[in-house]
């Protein structure tokens, strides 16, 4: 007779501490170099959502609660690109208003209150209706704006504009569609339009960061035309360049 007992692989341990008695998983504290698991369900993501909050609120160091800030800043921006959900939202809601996320940063700065907020108001409606204006304000900014330098965005949009007027009022752009200049209005005008969520979109947020990146290369598009294709994009590039790095300087 075939002896059909296998032998358990080691390490594997078991199982009795993971499964309650209705076969329903734990959980376990995920440690701060740990990524959420792609694969997770809803539930799954709602509770390593609940179980990285204890964590960074029992982390033994600074270093290691901003680790797992970071974590859960990442798993909060997954949960808002899984589509809106009433589950989702309330989970969301209940972090926001208890104060759990109250001091927790990742290493780049980005509060999870404020990645917990946009998260909500990425959900979509009515979801994003149910945000509240305290939330809403620290998601803008308008609670940190101590940290930043005050007249930086100001400044990044003046000299914007001054370049962009300038290359107008030194070599005006022939607006006809067979003519070389049109290109350069084109780009100009993106890049203005770029310079708006650039100036005016949450901290850290994907929209800021696609504003900021459409001001650079379409800045440095300016300045090669200007250089090399004959379309005197050199001052409006030149302004775009520079208001792109003030706007990269890091936070006090």
């Amino acid at each position: 007779m075939t002896d059909t007992t296998h032998t358990r692989p080691p390490g594997s341990g078991s199982r009795q501490g993971e499964f309650g008695e209705e076969g329903s998983a734990e959980l376990p504290s995920l440690a701060p170099w740990e990524a959420p698991a792609s694969s997770a369900g809803p539930e799954e993501d709602l509770g390593q959502v609940l179980a990285l909050v204890q964590d960074a609120r029992m982390a033994a160091s600074d270093a290691d609660r901003a680790q797992v800030a970071g974590v859960l800043n990442q798993l909060l921006d997954a949960l808002a690109a899984g589509g809106g959900s009433r589950e989702v939202a309330d989970l969301l809601e209940q972090l926001l208003e208890s104060g759990q996320l109250a001091g927790l940063e990742d290493t780049g700065g980005r509060a999870c209150r404020a990645a917990a907020t946009e998260a909500l108001t990425r959900l979509g409606f009515p979801f994003a209706l149910e945000v509240r204006p305290e939330d809403l304000a620290f998601l803008r900014g308008q609670d940190g704006a101590s940290k930043d330098i005050p007249w930086r965005p100001k400044a990044a949009g003046a000299l914007m504009a001054a370049g962009v007027a300038a290359q107008g009022l030194t070599h005006p752009p022939s607006l006809d569609l067979d003519g070389p200049g049109l290109p350069l209005v084109l780009l100009m005008g993106l890049s203005l339009l770029s310079l708006v969520p650039a100036l005016l979109g949450p901290e850290r947020s994907a929209s800021q960061r696609a504003g900021l990146l459409g001001l650079l290369v379409l800045s440095l598009l300016q300045l090669y035309l200007g250089v090399f294709g004959g379309y005197y994009g050199a001052l409006s590039g030149g302004a775009g360049l520079l208001a792109w790095l003030l706007l990269m300087l890091p936070r006090r």
